[in-house]
């Protein structure tokens, strides 16, 4: 029986080291990910926030004439803001 184990730990060490390692290094990748899916959560409802609010106050002609950009610009650059801590 150890054998037999043997001979197939042999031929298949590779493999199974390899495929180890990808797991382990996926369980370490997990929360850096998970992170980065709730930032993009945030800025999302961030962005659709600042959207709705710049365009209640009617700011588009000021916005445009001061700075250059578009209301939905502007609250791209609020959502990052309103979630990068």
């Amino acid at each position: 029986m150890s054998n037999k184990f043997y001979e197939w730990w042999k031929n298949h060490r590779k493999v199974v080291t390899y495929g180890a390692f990808i797991i382990l290094f996926g369980f370490y990748l997990y929360p850096v990910i998970k992170g980065e899916k709730y930032k993009n959560q945030c800025i999302k409802y961030s962005t659709k926030g600042a959207l709705t609010k710049f365009n209640k106050d009617n700011i588009e002609e000021t916005l445009l004439e001061e700075t250059g950009l578009k209301i939905d610009e502007l609250a791209k650059i609020e959502g990052y803001k309103n979630c990068m801590n």
